[in-house]
Order: structure tokens, then C-alpha cells, then sequence
């Protein structure tokens, strides 16, 4: 053995019982890293199973952790493979579930017992045999404990140790420890499809079940049959759990950025990754890494995010998903038809510069137009055949388009990335906050002042959590039902619901008209440019203020960006620590400031 490998083969394996396991996830000091783990995404009957198996005795796979001396706080640990096993512990403990339709005892354990008590949790019945639920803290974990020096090194230790047997995907394979542009690009549009994003690649794992598709029997996450891939008939629950919508992605976004477009193939989509060798795959991961960085990743996520958002309009106006829109009542569930029709649409609003000029004949044009659109069931998908099958339903859908008056990314729809902020706020509270409006509910109908001045002390609080720091405040979006309620009863405007937020827009203040909303836009950039906000984050808010369609409603998004220094407002600065926004002591500007320098 080489000194090389024994310096990578540093591994502690140990047993430690599911209690002291749950005090360390009680401190946070679990990481999940997004870049190479899949979502929690195990079943209920998945979880019951595990958990049987401890109640009965019998072992259970080693947990691999990645031991993080440097995690901010105590030592943090990096899981490289039992996530899934480790949150269906966690969430039993945490009367989530039951099994055998029993409930953990809370009072069987010191940390479930203290947790009880502060009413952090409750007790849910029946309770299960006290003696099981002490039996079942004091199960034996193993753990094995790797300590690393290279991210890379934990990519390529999760590579390996899923790619023998049928624990992932392809996909799931192929993107994890994927670092390239192409990579990353659509790892963030398949987050925002999907409406799990996050601000960061790594998460604490006690925030990751916010994020994470569940179902209707868990108390947590996304729904998945609330996916617009499952409400739209193009994938099964199953292929989502796959990531089978990150490879339609990939399909798709691979065919706008190359010339001659490529065929759709499994094997292309391992070299796109670079998930293969050869000098021929080597080349196209090559090709398809430097068209990538011409166009760059923000532009891409944001031209699908312009097509899916269209897309989204017209369906929510036809009532109808895009299944029954294609094909009527029998419905294929295949993904190449949404290719086919989403690559058309992308080749009049983007490449062509078109835009939907009339709804209602577009949505004529789709209904059962997949009955002309010809996919291969399954297996390779010859380029020319995919890109004649493009053409075609570009020529048929372009006659609902007229050239674009000219794209303005201030008043574009931003349905996906709205609703992405909306769930982004459920783990980074910090970095996000939402007001109904500008106007006072009262009944005076004033513009309220204060509530003003609060957004722009959110903003600078904001911009001063650290260094790269970025966030929003939406106006136009109530967080409450009271909230919604009063604009109903003072304006009498129907909300928008989007899971635990109305979105009420701002109309009912600004008045009728795109003119009204104009005036409104101009009115509230002025009042930012002449605020007590220091520069040059002053400038950054007013650059930045969008007018946001959602749908039928019409809100205004304040995005905030930390500078290189600390920003303050009126002299005073001011951080958000969760969802309160907290003025700084003098006693500690200095560890403000020297928080920026060190870029933390």
C-alpha cells in the first residue's frame, strides 16, 4: 500500500446508539452537500420497514460520514451515504410517522423528553411499548467516519460506492460530483422546476425534509403530485424519484446550446457530464462545457425559465394539463412530447424573439396537436428526426405569435422564480420577506410609511447576514391569512394562494392599467433613490426593483445584495436573524466589519 492511499484511507468505523445520533443532529452538525445527494425521497412504507428491522434486532447498512474539523461551530460530519436512513430515524423519533401503528414514546429519551416539554413536539397516540422505544435508542448505529482534505475526494468516494449496485439512477450517478458548467446548469433548472432550491449546495440535514418531495402521508416538503411534472402527466412519481426530469433537462438543454443538434441518447448524456472516457466522449463533454460558458448559466436558467413560465400561462388559462391538452383523454406519460412541444416554444420566444400574442388561439393549436408530433417510444432518438419533430410544432404554434416589443426582464413573468422564493424562505428565513402591499389596511387606504422604511432597513439587513449574500423582499404577497382577508374585505380582491402564502398583488393600490402600475414603479424607485439607505446599496435596490407578473397578479420584488462593505440605513446597521430584523450595538460594528474582510 502507497502512503498516497493510506492517507486517503483514513476511516474510523465505530458503533455510536441512535440517541447520541440525535443529539448531534439536534446541534445541526449533519451536512447534506446538494452538488452529489439525491432528495430525501424513501417512502412511508419505506421508513416503517427500516425502522422494524431496529425493533426487531437486525443490523443495517453502515452510515459513511466525512468528518468537517472545519464546519463553523464543533465539528460537523458530511453525509456520503444513509441520509435517507437517517432522517427516517430521526423523523420516527419525532412522531412523524408511526409504526405498526404505534408512535415512539417522547418520554423514553432524554432529548425527545426535554423537546416534549418546551412544547417543541408532540406526543402523538398510540404511544409504542416504552421497553421498544428505550431498545430503540440504545440500537447500535455503525458509523464509518472518513476524514477528508478535497471536496473531491468525498465526489468520488459517493461515485463509487453507489455505482455497484441499483442504489441510484443513471442520472443520479452521472450528476453527482459533476462540477461543470453544463452540470451545474441543469442542476439549478431542474431545483427550480421542481421548487426545491436552496441558496446554498449544502444544508443542514434538519432543513433538508423542508425541501425535500414527499407525500401526502409525511407532514413535510414538497407534495410530489404538486410537481409540474406529475401535475402535467409528463413523468410518474417514480421517474421524478429517479431524477428522471434532470435527464429531460439535460435532453433539453443540450439541443439549444449545440450545432448540429445531437440525437437523444443515454450515452450522450453520460459524456455531457462527463460520466464516461474516450477521446470521442471527452470531446463533446468539451463541446458542450465551452457552449455552455459562451452563453453562461444564467442564461440559460433564465430562457427556460421565460419558455416554462409562457408554458404555464397558457395551460393555467386552458384549465387543462398538457396531457389532456396533447392527447385528450388517453394520455401517454412521455417525456419526449414535452420535449418536443417546450424546444417549439423555446424556438419562437427565444431564438426567434416572439412572444404569445393570443392565448386562446395558441391553446387552440395545442389541443390534441401530440397526435402529429411522432417520438420514438423509447431508446435513441435520432437528431434529424428530433429536430424535424421541433420544426414542425414551432410552425404550428408560431401562428398564436408575433414578434416581441422588446424583452424587459423588469416586467417579465416570473412564475417559477417567484414561487421559488416563496419555498426558499422556509429554510432562509433570513434572506426573505413579504408584505401584503404598500397601503395601510386601516380603512384610510394611506401608503404606509412605516412599513416602507421597514423594507428598506429588511433590505439593508439583509445585504449585512455576510459577504455574497443575496436576497428579496416581495410586496404584493401576504405570508397570513388575516393579511389576505382584510385586502379582500378593503378591496375586494381574490388571492392567489401558493402553499402557505396569497399572493395579492398590488393592483387594488396602483389602480387600473399598465400606466397606473408604471406610475407606481417610478413612484417607488424614486422614494428608494432619495432613502436614508448608504451607497452603494442605495443604487443596487433601485437598479434592481422588478414589476413581477404571477399570473393574473402583479407584484414588486426588492432584491438585496451584500457590498463590500457593511450597508446601513440613517447611520444604524441592521442583520435579520431568521425572520426578525435586529438593529447591530456599536459594541459590535467591529465584528461586523472584520466578518466582511475575512469574506464570511
Amino acid at each position: 500500500m502507497t502512503e498516497g492511499t493510506k492517507a486517503k484511507q483514513d476511516l474510523t468505523v465505530r458503533g455510536e446508539a441512535v440517541e447520541r445520533i440525535y443529539g448531534n443532529y439536534l446541534d445541526w452538525r449533519y451536512i447534506v452537500n446538494r452538488r452529489y445527494q439525491r432528495k430525501l425521497v424513501w417512502t412511508l412504507e419505506e421508513k416503517q420497514r427500516f425502522i422494524d428491522s431496529i425493533i426487531e434486532g437486525f443490523p443495517v447498512p453502515i452510515v459513511l460520514l466525512a468528518e468537517r474539523k472545519a464546519h463553523i461551530g464543533q465539528g460537523g460530519f458530511e453525509i456520503i451515504d444513509g441520509m435517507q436512513r437517517m432522517n427516517a430515524v430521526f423523523g420516527f423519533l419525532e412522531n412523524e410517522y408511526s409504526v405498526s401503528g404505534a408512535y415512539f414514546d417522547l418520554n423514553s429519551m432524554a432529548s425527545t423528553k426535554a423537546l416534549l416539554d418546551a412544547g417543541k413536539l408532540e406526543q402523538r397516540e398510540p404511544v409504542l411499548d416504552r421497553k421498544v422505544c428505550v431498545a430503540i435508542a440504545s440500537y447500535t448505529v455503525p458509523l464509518s467516519i472518513y476524514e477528508f482534505a478535497e471536496s473531491s475526494d468525498v465526489d468520488e468516494v459517493f461515485r463509487r460506492i453507489n455505482s455497484g449496485g441499483r442504489k441510484l439512477s443513471r442520472q443520479e450517478l452521472r450528476i453527482a460530483g459533476s462540477t461543470g458548467h453544463f452540470a451545474q446548469t441543469v442542476r439549478m433548472i431542474a431545483a427550480q422546476v421542481r421548487g426545491d432550491v436552496s441558496g446554498s449546495d449544502e444544508l443542514p440535514l434538519n432543513e433538508m425534509k423542508k425541501i425535500s418531495i414527499t407525500h401526502r402521508d409525511l407532514p413535510y416538503g414538497i407534495n410530489v403530485d404538486d410537481l409540474f411534472w406529475i401535475q402535467q402527466g409528463v413523468l410518474t412519481k417514480e421517474q421524478v424519484r429517479e431524477s428522471r426530469d434532470e435527464e429531460v433537462i439535460a435532453d433539453i438543454v443540450a439541443f439549444t446550446l449545440l450545432d448540429p443538434k445531437p440525437p437523444s441518447r443515454s450515452e450522450f448524456l453520460d459524456d455531457f457530464f462527463g460520466y464516461s472516457g474516450g477521446e470521442a466522449q471527452r470531446a463533446r463533454f468539451e463541446q458542450v462545457e465551452l457552449a455552455t460558458q459562451k452563453v453562461t448559466s444564467e442564461v440559460l436558467v433564465a430562457d427556460f425559465q421565460r419558455v416554462l413560465d409562457q408554458l404555464k400561462v397558457t395551460l393555467n388559462r386552458s384549465g387543462r394539463t398538457l396531457g389532456h391538452l396533447l392527447f385528450g383523454e388517453n394520455t401517454p406519460r412521455a417525456p419526449r412530447y414535452f420535449q418536443v412541444v417546450f424546444l417549439a416554444l423555446h424556438k419562437l420566444i427565444v431564438e426567434q424573439n416572439m412572444e404569445a400574442s393570443d392565448q386562446d388561439q395558441l391553446i387552440k393549436l395545442l389541443d390534441g396537436s401530440g397526435k402529429q408530433i411522432h417520438v420514438p417510444e423509447g431508446g435513441r432518438w435520432g437528431a434529424d428526426d428530433r429536430l424535424a419533430a421541433v420544426n414542425a410544432a414551432a410552425g404550428v404554434y408560431g401562428a398564436a405569435f408575433t414578434d416581441a416589443k422588446g424583452y424587459d426582464p423588469a416586467r417579465v413573468r416570473w412564475i417559477t422564480q417567484l414561487e421559488n422564493i416563496l419555498r426558499q424562505s422556509y429554510t432562509e428565513q433570513a434572506a426573505y420577506d413579504f408584505k401584503q402591499g404598500f397601503h395601510r389596511l386601516d380603512g384610510s387606504n394611506a401608503f404606509d410609511e412605516e412599513s416602507f422604511e421597514k423594507i428598506l432597513k429588511t433590505l439593508v439587513g439583509i445585504s449585512n447576514l455576510r459577504k455574497g449574500m443575496r436576497g428579496y423582499v416581495v410586496t404584493g404577497v401576504a405570508d397570513s391569512r388575516a393579511d389576505a382577508e382584510r385586502v379582500t374585505q378593503l378591496h375586494n380582491v381574490d388571492p392567489r394562494p401558493f402553499e402557505r402564502f396569497f399572493i395579492t398583488g398590488v393592483e387594488h393600490e396602483a389602480g387600473a392599467g399598465d400606466k397606473a402600475l408604471d406610475a407606481l414603479f417610478m413612484s417607488i424607485t424614486e422614494r428608494v433613490k432619495k432613502s436614508e439607505v448608504s451607497e452603494p446599496l442605495r443604487d443596487f435596490i433601485a437598479r434592481h426593483l422588478k414589476i413581477v407578473r404571477y399570473h393574473e397578479k402583479t407584484v414588486f420584488v426588492f432584491e438585496s445584495q451584500a457590498q463590500e462593505e457593511p450597508s446601513n440605513y440613517a447611520g444604524k446597521f441592521y442583520v435579520r436573524h431568521g425572520s426578525q430584523l435586529s438593529e447591530v450595538p456599536v459594541a459590535q460594528y467591529a465584528s461586523l466589519f472584520q466578518r466582511f474582510q475575512a469574506g464570511l
